[in-house]
């Protein structure tokens, strides 16, 4: 039996701003809570729960979130997820995020039922959903009838999303835009800072849907099932921003799969069906949207942009992982901001990736 969460204060909303968030969560871990945070124990999850569980093991996680698989006695399984850097005002957004997901009642889009809560320990149980991620279905060659539907079915669900969470539409704010890329720590060439400068000048008069995005809207967030999409990472920071950003944070996501494929396998044909997945994932995005904000002529363009902006984000948090390292804090230990030679490899893959951007960023602007 699930309860309300007292006491925690509602996230504020981040226009924009996602290098400057990224610094900010950076400055402001709670190192101390959390190297102390326990996981929830048996007798907790049953006492939550109301019910016997047989087993709880951990099963997946990051720097910021335990998750656990459940084996409750009466049979089945679920999932508990534990944020362990945070605040209780970013575990009930996630948590209220849920109930919010469900209540859009959007076709093929399914969220995961709470089952319990633990506000003690910053961990709430849910039901384990059924399904392949979309990478996995990358992976497999026999699903690619799947990889397609799915990835049109996400296109679709977040231009539902998009329709029913605009606030308006209005000019893209370039100069909000141009301040958090400037605190980015990466060095901009000459020829970087005039293509970027030639963005603003272009994006300026640009019309966008602006209101709520979900911001981490990625394909290893979905489980596909029986032509049903199940959501299984919830927004835990309620982010007002131009809702481009999400589009292209998917594309993003599978552009990089395909890199992956085009370095390791240069001659296998699922390079062929990824492109036709991102072809998928953007018509079902665009024939349900509605009217296109920003015109046809901007489109590519604005989105590459906020591919560049992402890359951006994950700079800023790489860097700080890395000199977290370096400094020796209590959050770097036990290989809890992932590997540490990992963290040093992804920074001048960014790089690269940064530089790959700005050239397509400059052949997709408008002349």
């Amino acid at each position: 039996m699930t309860t309300p969460i007292q006491g925690a204060d509602v996230s504020h909303a981040i226009d924009c701003g996602y290098v400057q968030a990224a610094r900010r969560r950076l400055d402001e871990v709670p190192m101390s809570k959390a190297v102390l945070l326990e996981p929830p124990t048996l007798s907790e999850l049953e006492e939550a729960l109301g019910e016997r569980v047989q087993r709880c093991e951990p099963w997946e996680g990051n720097w910021r979130n335990r998750v656990y698989r459940l084996e409750l006695a009466r049979g089945g399984a679920a999932v508990a997820k534990q944020l362990i850097v945070g605040t209780d005002a970013k575990f009930q957004c996630e948590y209220d995020q849920l109930g919010r997901l469900a209540r859009l009642q959007l076709p093929g889009l399914r969220v995961p039922e709470v089952l319990a809560l633990l506000p003690a320990k910053r961990t709430y149980v849910m039901e384990l959903a059924p399904g392949k991620t979309i990478p996995r279905l990358v992976r497999d060659r026999k699903r690619l009838e799947d990889l397609l539907k799915a990835c049109e079915l996400a296109g679709k669900i977040l231009a539902g999303i998009h329709l029913l969470w605009t606030q308006k539409i209005c000019s893209m704010p370039v100069d909000t835009l141009a301040r958090d890329l400037a605190v980015t720590p990466w060095h901009l060439s000459s020829r970087e800072e005039k293509i970027l400068q030639s963005a603003f000048e272009r994006f300026a008069g640009a019309e966008v849907r602006m209101g709520q995005v979900y911001y981490d809207y990625k394909p290893a967030n979905f489980l596909f099932e029986d032509d049903e999409l199940f959501l299984i990472d919830p927004p835990g920071v309620l982010r007002q921003g131009v809702q481009l950003w999400d589009f292209s944070i998917f594309r993003s996501f599978m552009r990089r799969e395909l890199w992956r494929f085009t370095l390791r396998r240069p001659f296998d044909r699922r390079r062929a069906g990824i492109r036709q997945a991102m072809a998928a994932f953007e018509h079902g995005y665009l024939a349900n949207v509605g009217t296109l904000y920003p015109e046809p002529g901007l489109f590519a363009s604005v989105v590459r942009f906020f591919e560049l902006q992402r890359t951006a984000v994950l700079m800023t948090l790489q860097k700080g992982k890395v000199d977290a390292a370096r400094q020796k804090m209590p959050i770097a230990g036990h290989a809890r901001l992932g590997n540490p030679l990992a963290n040093r490899i992804t920074l001048p893959l960014l790089e690269m990736e940064r530089r790959w951007l700005f050239r397509q960023l400059a052949r997709e602007l408008p002349r």
